[in-house]
């Protein structure tokens, strides 16, 4: 949590003034490189991760050798990415499957 609340520390959100020839606008803006900014930015979309009502929606992939978390778009959604994780499951099933039924041939 030291890491996230210092990554956005080197990159505050400033918000910058404009007039538009009509009136005043406030837009949110970071400094420094873009590393750094970048890393803030993530930083701030893990902390509202982290403490927001989307916290118990984050699964582990249930695919054996990944250690990945997602935020389903499903709630019957199981791996982290279907054409990485759940196409491996598939191959897997399908191989057990007619192994199996080859087997007792």
């Amino acid at each position: 949590m030291r890491a996230l609340t210092e990554a956005q520390r080197l990159a505050p959100v400033v918000r910058e003034l404009a007039w538009d020839g009509a009136a005043v606008t406030a837009a949110p803006r970071r400094t420094g490189p873009l590393g750094v900014r970048l890393a803030a930015h993530l930083a701030e979309s893990a902390a509202d991760l982290l403490t927001g009502p989307g916290i118990g929606k984050v699964r582990q992939c249930e695919a054996e050798d990944c250690v990945l978390l997602f935020l389903p778009a499903h709630p019957r959604r199981r791996w982290c990415s279907a054409a990485r994780c759940g196409n491996r499951a598939r191959v897997a099933r399908y191989y057990q499957r007619h192994k199996s039924s080859t087997a007792n041939s």
